[in-house]
């Protein structure tokens, strides 16, 4: 899935823009720089990760942080591991 950007996420309902938001401040605070740019979109309480990530580690991670978030539905996680993009 293409994920969309920030300004066509606005269009979406408000819970998903906050529960993006929230995402987004969990991810900053894990102090993992790898995921800092990762792609993250939500729609109807629904998480799609897309981007590269140096090693899988940092896949599982990412999905570990997202998870417990409350409002999180489902995630996909559609990271690929490219230990070249340090």
């Amino acid at each position: 899935m293409q994920l969309q950007t920030e300004a066509g996420m606005k269009s979406r309902p408000n819970q998903d823009y906050l529960l993006r938001t929230r995402i987004r401040w969990v991810i900053q605070k894990s102090g993992y720089a790898a995921l800092f740019q990762i792609r993250v979109a939500v729609r109807d309480r629904e998480v799609y990760l897309e981007g590269q990530v140096p090693t899988f580690f940092l896949k599982q991670i990412a999905q570990t942080l997202i998870l417990p978030i409350e409002g999180v539905k489902t995630l996909k996680n559609e990271l690929s591991v490219d230990a070249r993009c340090n």
